[in-house]
């Protein structure tokens, strides 16, 4: 299996949940003897669609712009069996470097208007890849990402073959919290073995990824003592973790 994985996260490692459970993801399927490919978009120049339709009259299937995009990412992901969408939870959905590549795949439809189980669709244009998002959030409820599984399960249907989403993201990574961060990975790593294998993660393994860690009001004190630490210091939590700045 040919797998591409979009990592959106606009933060390094040092910082980004979203990076961490991707790594894991990854090392899963690479584990099944899938070939991966990582791509961190926010390293990439993606011009945003513009809506001229020039892919779909003048130069069919190929975009105006000339960048990244069009040059390189978009051809790997057409020719991916699989793509991973990684993005952190942003005001409830994607954030705006994936929705911007996702924009930028019109390309991959025709113009024509086709009906699909009783509603209006477009053709795709040939071969496409099936997808799988992962994200994180840091509020502790697994229904903050229902906006995002239901716009992206409204784009792709049976094309989204898994949805990894986990919850209270950065408590996980709080100290105290290292042995279920350690399983939660370890069964991302799963995951992505199943995906190459089986095309889907079993209930089992998803448990393992969506495990409570904290509860509301716990997260609310340790979570409202942090950030007020990093407001009294002037600080971002980035240069707080540098200084060793943390809550009471």
């Amino acid at each position: 299996m040919k797998v591409i994985a979009l990592n959106a996260s606009p933060r390094g490692k040092d910082q980004s949940k979203t990076e961490l459970l991707l790594n894991s993801l990854v090392e899963g399927m690479r584990s099944a003897h899938a070939d991966v490919e990582v791509i961190n978009l926010r390293s990439r120049k993606i011009r945003y669609c513009i809506g001229c339709y020039t892919c779909w009259t003048k130069t069919p299937g190929i975009c105006v712009h000339k960048d990244d995009m069009s040059t390189e990412l978009f051809p790997k992901f057409l020719e991916s069996d699989l793509a991973v969408y990684a993005t952190p939870l942003y005001h409830f959905g994607v954030n705006a470097q994936l929705k911007t590549f996702i924009e930028r795949t019109l390309p991959a439809v025709e113009p024509f208007i086709i009906e699909h189980k009783g509603k209006a669709a477009h053709p795709l244009r040939g071969r496409h890849p099936l997808i799988v998002s992962l994200s994180v959030a840091g509020f502790p409820e697994s229904s903050i990402f229902d906006l995002m599984s239901s716009h992206l399960r409204y784009i792709y249907g049976k094309a989204l073959i898994g949805e990894i989403y986990r919850p209270a993201a950065e408590t996980m990574t709080q100290p105290g919290f290292e042995q279920v961060r350690a399983d939660i990975c370890d069964a991302v790593k799963q995951a992505g073995a199943e995906l190459v294998k089986t095309f889907t993660v079993s209930d089992e393994t998803m448990k393992r990824i969506t495990q409570p860690i904290v509860d509301l009001e716990t997260m609310r004190e340790y979570g409202n003592s942090m950030w007020q630490a990093y407001i009294d210091a002037g600080v971002t939590p980035q240069e707080a973790m540098e200084r060793g700045i943390r809550g009471t």
